[in-house]
């Protein structure tokens, strides 16, 4: 019987968490780059080679040398703490040294936002900011737009369809996102006037693509680059730091001040 090795059991364990407990791709990545992680900072090759001393000077080592903070602590942790229960149910090892290991405290920080004004001038800057092609600027106003005034993800913007937005009836359905949930966000006046300029100028290139945010030059559904591109080039004009999820924390607080209970 072939004696597998910790590299090739990794691979199936993370193909019965995408069948069998139906984690998304995106989950899948962040194990993957867990293990990759180990397996090149160690000298763990099989079942037989895990042991406390070496998995404790593992995350001992990136605490002090890589700087993980705390939550990257916790998030490696979590990966190979469920691999090694996986482990232990097929008999592959009979203890899971993690139980031993200390972590560090979490961190309390305030979630890094926008204010009411800064908001409006990212979003000011995605429509007026120069631009090779005219679409460009009513694609990227609505981008912005749907992140900060209805709190979408950004794999949730670049996987929404065009049949998931209806501006008759002010609604935008988020099929399948994290943690497997469909939910049903409403427009606001404004963005449903944003949503529905875009929309126009799509209609114009006469685009087929099933996907709601489209490329430009060809008819596919817009990459991760293309975001991370403008919204690089937005902060580089209007001088203000954000990310495509700093958008989504925006949106939570202009609901607050805007008279929103905390529940909603």
């Amino acid at each position: 019987m072939e004696r597998l090795t910790l590299q090739q059991l990794s691979e199936q364990y993370m193909s019965y968490c995408l069948v069998m407990r139906n984690y998304e791709q995106s989950t899948i990545q962040g194990y993957r780059a867990t293990f990759k992680l180990i397996f090149k900072e160690t000298d763990l090759k099989y079942p037989d080679d895990l042991n406390f001393k070496v998995l404790e000077q593992w995350f001992f080592n990136g605490r002090l040398n890589r700087k993980w903070g705390a939550v990257t602590f916790r998030t490696h942790l979590k990966h190979l703490n469920t691999f090694m229960k996986w482990l232990i149910k097929r008999g592959y090892v009979t203890e899971n040294y993690l139980n031993e290991l200390e972590k560090p405290r979490m961190e309390h920080k305030i979630p890094k936002t926008l204010t009411k004004e800064q908001a409006l001038r990212v979003l000011e800057y995605s429509f007026n900011m120069r631009y090779p092609y005219r679409s460009s600027k009513y694609r990227n106003r609505a981008i912005i737009a749907i992140m900060l005034m209805a709190g979408l993800r950004r794999g949730e913007v670049m996987n929404l369809k065009l049949n998931e937005v209806s501006i008759e009836n002010s609604t935008i359905f988020i099929s399948q996102s994290k943690g497997k949930k469909d939910r049903m966000i409403p427009m606001s006046s404004r963005l449903k006037v944003i949503l529905a300029e875009y929309i126009r100028e799509r209609d114009r290139l006469k685009k087929k693509c099933e996907y709601f945010f489209v490329s430009i030059q060809k008819d596919n559904p817009i990459e991760k680059r293309c975001l991370a591109n403008m919204v690089s080039k937005i902060r580089k004009r209007t001088k203000i730091y954000f990310s495509a999820h700093t958008l989504r924390h925006a949106f939570a607080r202009l609901m607050l001040e805007g008279g929103c209970d905390i529940y909603t």
